[in-house]
């Protein structure tokens, strides 16, 4: 894992990279053992109702991505409260059985690093702080300048009804 790959331009601002994950990343693999230990897992057991929940390529779901800085099934930290406050808490992985949580590191910090943070928001929809550069506008159409990809702007027209109840 190399993090100067992943670092943000500016310190302590996001851009195509999160500040909050490459900071937090960056003093836990100052120990040198966690550095080669470091594993990111997915947890098919839901945080809210105990259903399962397959792994998909779209881990807008960060409730489940668990950043594991010793490579076991048993400790680690949510990528949510990371990705937020940059600090978190350690957490037991107790509750859940050791074939729940899936190991995805190789796939996560392949992606992250291609298109960044888009890893989050794969919709785009622009939910996330930092994002003023993150598009360049042509026309009716703009561009991810972190993963590449274009989208048609469309005007889509709402109706709303409104009920009101008048006495006559």
């Amino acid at each position: 894992m190399n993090l100067s790959k992943i670092k943000p331009k500016l310190k302590g601002e996001s851009d195509k990279y999160s500040w909050n994950l490459y900071r937090f990343l960056n003093k836990i693999a100052k120990d040198k053992y966690i550095n080669n230990q470091l594993r990111i897992y997915w947890n098919h057991h839901s945080r809210w109702d105990g259903e399962h929940l397959p792994f998909t390529k779209d881990v807008s779901n960060l409730m489940q991505l668990i950043i594991s800085p010793y490579g076991d099934k048993f400790t680690g930290y949510f990528m949510n409260t990371v990705l937020q406050k940059g600090n978190c808490e350690f957490i037991s992985l107790c509750p859940w059985k050791e074939e729940d949580l899936l190991d995805v590191t190789d796939w996560f910090f392949d992606t992250y690093e291609k298109i960044g943070r888009c890893i989050f928001d794969p919709e785009h929809n622009g939910w996330m702080l930092g994002t003023d550069s993150r598009y360049t506008y042509v026309n009716n159409t703009r561009k991810c300048n972190w993963c590449g990809q274009w989208h048609q702007k469309q005007i889509v027209k709402k109706t709303r009804i409104e009920r009101k109840v008048e006495w006559v």
